[in-house]
C-alpha cells in the first residue's frame, strides 16, 4: 500500500484528488487523525474523512441556512468512530469585522464575500448571484480552533470561494501545527479580489510546507509540511532500494 501511494503521489505531474491521495494511504503514513474542514457547506467530505480513519473533524461554515443543514446532516449516524464538531462562522484575518456574504443560485455551494468575475459566468454560466446576502461577523480560525478543542490539527481543508489567503492569515498557530493542508487555488480570477494560486503557494511556502503535485488551473491542491515530505521521500528512497 506504501509503494502505491507513493506511486499516487507521485513527484510526477499529473494532478491526483488530494482527498484521494491520502485515502490511498498517505494519510495514515503521516499521522492524520484530526481535521479542521473551513468552508464546510453540507459536509460532503465526511463519508471521505471517516474513510481516512480521522478521530474527529471540526466543520466551519460561514452560512447560517447551510449551517443548519450541515448539522442536520452530521446528525445522521454512521458506522465510523469519527467525531464531528460543527461552527457556524466567517473565517477571516481578523476577528469581529461584518461582512456580507453573497449566496449564489447552486445552494450556496459558491457563495462568497466577493462578486464573481465575468470569467465565473462564463466557466459556470448556470451558476448566478441571487442578489441575496447574509450579515456575517468574521472570527479568526485560531481563536475557533482553541475554542473547540482543535488547537492543534493534523490536517487543515479551506475552500471559501476566494477568500482563503484571509483564512490561513487568521489560522497561524493552527498552520504551525498541521501537517498538511489541502487548499481550493485557482490561476483564474473567479471573484473580484479573490487570491490567486501563486500568492497561496508562496505564503504556505513561507510557512513550512511543499506542494504534493502540480497545482490544477482551479482546484483542490495538497501541500505536506516539510518533514512529512521527507519523510515520505525517504520511504520511496527504501522502497525502490528494497526492489532493485
Amino acid at each position: 500500500m506504501l509503494n502505491r501511494c507513493l506511486r499516487l503521489l507521485g513527484f510526477r505531474k499529473a494532478h491526483r484528488e488530494p482527498i484521494e491521495v491520502l485515502k490511498e494511504g498517505l494519510g495514515a503514513e503521516i499521522g492524520l487523525a484530526t481535521a479542521i474542514h473551513v468552508g464546510a457547506h453540507f459536509g460532503e467530505e465526511r463519508a471521505d474523512y471517516e474513510a481516512l480513519g480521522l478521530a474527529k473533524v471540526l466543520w466551519v461554515e460561514a452560512s447560517a441556512a447551510d449551517y443548519r443543514e450541515l448539522v442536520a446532516r452530521l446528525a445522521v449516524k454512521s458506522n465510523a468512530a469519527t467525531s464531528h464538531t460543527a461552527v457556524n462562522a466567517f473565517v477571516a484575518d481578523t476577528g469581529n469585522q461584518v461582512l456580507h456574504l453573497r449566496r449564489f443560485s447552486n445552494e450556496g455551494a459558491s457563495s462568497s464575500m466577493y462578486a464573481a468575475t465575468p470569467m465565473f459566468k462564463r466557466y459556470w454560466p448556470s451558476v448566478e448571484d441571487t442578489g441575496i446576502s447574509e450579515e456575517v461577523v468574521t472570527r479568526t480560525l485560531d481563536e475557533i480552533a482553541m475554542e473547540n478543542g482543535f488547537a492543534k490539527p493534523d490536517l487543515l481543508v479551506v475552500d471559501v470561494q476566494g477568500a482563503e489567503l484571509l483564512a490561513l492569515k487568521g489560522g497561524q498557530s493552527v498552520l504551525n501545527h498541521a501537517k498538511a493542508v489541502i487548499v481550493e487555488v485557482s490561476r483564474r480570477r473567479f471573484y473580484e479580489g479573490g487570491v490567486l494560486y501563486p500568492e497561496l503557494r508562496d505564503y504556505l511556502l513561507r510557512h513550512g510546507f511543499r506542494e504534493a503535485h502540480s497545482a490544477p488551473r482551479h482546484g483542490d491542491q495538497l501541500y505536506l509540511r516539510r518533514n512529512a515530505l521527507r519523510k515520505v521521500r525517504t520511504l520511496a528512497q527504501r522502497e525502490r532500494r528494497q526492489s532493485a
